[in-house]
């Protein structure tokens, strides 16, 4: 049996929280299975599909759950990243 180690600590902001919370059983799910892909694999993950995106505020990062699904979220200190809020096209 292969043991994951976890390379990130992965923090839900409230909006994102809120989100998540008003999706189908099937979407949440989706959405669960790519914030573990991220917290064991980190954001180079090929099927993440994790983008850049740069603001004056900083950089937020882009990566997809899905072909329509995708989240937002931002580094954060001791390997954390905060995920900010849900989008789907």
């Amino acid at each position: 049996m292969s043991h994951q180690v976890i390379q990130f600590h992965l923090i839900l902001a409230s909006k994102a929280q809120q989100q998540l919370n008003e999706l189908s059983p099937q979407d949440r799910k989706q959405y669960h299975k790519a914030f573990q892909i991220l917290t064991e694999s980190g954001p180079a993950y090929r099927s993440l599909r994790t983008h850049r995106y740069r603001y004056k505020g900083g950089d937020i990062w882009g990566s997809s759950a899905s072909m329509a699904k995708r989240f937002f979220w931002q580094y954060a200190e001791n390997k954390s990243i905060i995920v900010t809020s849900l989008d789907s096209h």
